[in-house]
């Protein structure tokens, strides 16, 4: 009786998970390049591993965190600086000594003509290097659907460049549509086009979401329930006391 309350509580604390999951994919529906992340769930054993080494309890676990790096929608913005990616890819960029990941495309200039994300990151061009642009005679900026940059009508000799991963799921969320590689390297992209004035955005859906929150919740009540329900019987049984 007791192997089936345990079991319970593991259900009830996956489904807790899965919540919280939800909840920070509907938090970043407005995040630019923000990506999803999918919960996957097991049980913890089975057949004569579950008997022999948990005395027939079967827990639930979280099996695998995936995030869904599915291209999001585009949103027109007329700016200049917005840039989104259509297609697999994404930019590099650098903060002090570390090197990053992104889709969102919201650029900025500094003072000197660096080109920066919000989060202060330098975008990277051609040969890893930070993309440096000559503003001193304006700043009417193109952007070609290759990447190529061009200011004031003239090549600027660098382009934006966008990087294949070939094993996405070695990139870890760092926050701010941020991904860091832990292992392996990139490789340039192919089979995309630079849209100038766009921005990507999320590619949580909202609806979806909200269905799998009901399905969770309604879940993490039967689970409860059933807790609640070994409780109950745990009380009778002390009430009926033991033979001895």
């Amino acid at each position: 009786m007791v192997s089936g309350k345990y079991s319970a509580v593991s259900g009830a604390l996956t489904r807790e998970l899965a919540m919280s999951n939800i909840a920070s994919n509907l938090a970043n529906v407005n995040s630019n390049g923000f990506k999803k992340d999918r919960i996957g769930f097991s049980a913890l054993l089975s057949g004569v591993k579950q008997t022999r080494e948990t005395s027939g309890i079967n827990y639930a676990r979280t099996r695998v965190i995936n995030t869904d790096f599915s291209q999001g929608g585009m949103q027109t913005t007329n700016r200049s600086l917005d840039v989104a990616i259509d297609g697999p890819g994404f930019f590099k960029v650098r903060k002090g000594n570390e090197t990053f990941y992104t889709r969102a495309g919201h650029l900025n200039l500094d003072n000197n003509g660096a080109l920066m994300t919000d989060e202060g990151c330098l975008v990277l061009g051609s040969g890893n290097a930070p993309l440096q642009l000559d503003i001193s005679q304006g700043k009417n900026i193109v952007i070609a659907e290759s990447g190529e940059i061009s200011v004031n009508g003239e090549l600027s000799g660098d382009s934006l460049q966008v990087f294949a991963i070939p094993a996405q799921s070695r990139l870890t969320k760092v926050g701010h549509s941020l991904y860091k590689l832990e292992q392996g390297g990139d490789q340039p992209a192919d089979a995309f086009r630079v849209l100038q004035g766009n921005l990507e955005t999320s590619n949580v859906s909202m609806m979806e979401e909200m269905t799998s929150m009901i399905a969770a919740q309604r879940a993490f009540e039967a689970h409860t329930k059933v807790v609640q329900s070994y409780s109950k019987i745990t009380d009778k049984q002390d009430e009926l006391g033991s033979i001895s």
